[in-house]
């Protein structure tokens, strides 16, 4: 089997990302058909150091987080996470390496015949995401890894991934997403997210709405789950934000600008009860990266107190170095476009504040596409207090996309202009073509779109300033 056809023999199974029918089809999930697969496979998951991260939002930024630190204090560590924005072989690495090609063929050739057995067994055909899981479990397992840290997919209590043994937990912060599967309430979300807290495994929290929290309190008080937290501390930069509203200017972290005064990178300083980690600096912007990174040192002082050697030089440099694309990451500059996954209120909110709080422009347009299942409305109440124009389009090749006509009709009433583009490509061109320098253009709404996105750039477009794209 080539790569190619290790590919294609996956997207034969079914993936729930991109189901139609996502909320009801998403019930039939749980660790059954899993389980038996990774049995007939020697249970992989057994021999890793994983470290299991669950929330609502903000899981990949602190698993990349977690894994850059770790991989520069010299443990050969393995990431899973998901969606993929250009390859599905970004959802599986190792020490920020992609899966290759031909270890992709390799592996899915390997594991194949207990993707049949499991198929024909009585639990059903296995999932797209459930194959990937098994394949970076596999994956890590034979390469050997020092640790594996492993994001989960959707909820955690029936995720493919809660079958593995942490060394430590992590919940980032919980959002009411994804209602009609894991709950309408904040308890009820919790819930679910707190399955993948396990006997006596410490758990690194980050901030929680406190409904969430109490949920997480008492379930990790019953399992002997020590919960670590890190005490944070913000500095701004007033040349920069003296302009900025009060509740804003409090809000951010200083901003580390290039020679163009244009931020690209914040500084922090973050403290737990052992230790302290002063001008701590990252290249993700955003208070909710400060958060997240926030969480990210919960979780490296999760393992140091199990006993695991990790010097504050390699936070520092895995920290400084960390890779984590479509995540306010900007590939233009003149003028300025900025790709985000944004694709729930509470993600765009942090977005459009980040926007106002790090860059200068005269005009904001935003290209969106978003996902049926998802609160269009709210959404757009967002949207509309920040962008000037809105191009609604849509990705390729997915059922689950909301139609450029449904969003433009949606926020018609609360956005300035709204305009419906069949498809992304044209809607890039056609605002580049209109836009000054000095404005903004936010391509958003879906990771799906983002990966689009930056495939269209670099293959038709000059992307100058570029932070990287995804090799494909």
């Amino acid at each position: 089997m080539d790569y190619e056809g290790a590919i294609a023999y996956i997207e034969t199974f079914i993936d729930y990302e991109r189901s139609p029918d996502f909320s009801r089809q998403a019930r039939l999930y749980n660790l059954n058909r899993i389980s038996l697969l990774l049995k007939q496979l020697g249970n992989p998951h057994d021999k890793l150091q994983a470290i299991h991260i669950a929330g609502s939002k903000g899981k990949g930024s602190t698993a990349a987080l977690v894994a850059s630190v770790l991989t520069h204090a010299g443990y050969k560590t393995g990431l899973f996470t998901s969606p993929h924005l250009i390859t599905p072989r970004e959802r599986c690495q190792i020490d920020n390496e992609l899966i290759s090609e031909t270890e992709v063929a390799l592996y899915i050739d390997k594991i194949k015949p207990a993707i049949e057995a499991v198929s024909a067994s009585e639990f059903g055909r296995v999932s797209f995401f459930e194959i990937y899981t098994a394949l970076a479990f596999f994956y890590f397992a034979d390469k050997a890894t020092d640790f594996a840290v492993i994001e989960v997919g959707l909820g955690g209590r029936l995720d493919a991934t809660n079958v593995v043994k942490p060394v430590t937990t992590v919940i980032t912060p919980i959002g009411l997403e994804h209602t009609a599967i894991l709950g309408e309430t904040y308890t009820e979300i919790a819930g679910e997210k707190a399955e993948i807290i396990k006997e006596g495994c410490p758990l690194a929290l980050a901030p929680q709405h406190p409904e969430a929290r109490t949920v997480f309190e008492r379930v990790a008080k019953q399992r002997n789950a020590p919960i670590i937290e890190a005490k944070t501390h913000r500095t701004v930069d007033k040349s920069i934000h003296g302009d900025v509203e009060p509740d804003h200017r409090t809000s951010v972290s200083r901003l580390l600008p290039n020679t163009d005064g244009v931020p690209v990178a914040q500084q922090f300083d973050v403290e737990t009860d052992s230790e302290s980690y002063p001008q701590l600096t990252m290249p993700l912007l955003g208070h909710h990266q400060f958060v997240n990174a926030s969480t990210a040192i919960a979780a490296i002082e999760c393992l140091k107190q199990e006993g695991y050697a990790i010097p504050k030089t390699s936070v520092y440099a895995g920290f400084q170095n960390v890779q984590w694309r479509g995540r306010i990451q900007r590939i233009m500059s003149s003028p300025l476009v900025v790709l985000d996954g944004a694709h729930s209120p509470g993600s765009m909110e942090a977005l459009c504040q980040t926007l106002r709080e790090s860059f200068r422009y005269d005009q904001v347009i935003f290209i969106v596409s978003i996902m049926k299942d998802k609160n269009l409305t709210t959404i757009g109440n967002i949207v509309s207090k920040i962008a000037d124009t809105v191009i609604a389009t849509a990705v390729s090749d997915n059922p689950r996309v909301a139609s450029p006509e449904t969003i433009r009709d949606t926020w018609s009433g609360v956005c300035k202009e709204i305009t419906a583009c069949p498809n992304p490509e044209k809607a890039i061109r056609q605002v580049l073509a209109a836009a000054s320098p000095t404005d903004l253009i936010c391509i958003t709404g879906s990771l799906y779109l983002v990966g689009q996105a930056l495939e269209i750039f670099k293959s038709n477009f000059s992307a100058k300033d570029s932070i990287g794209i995804p090799p494909s």
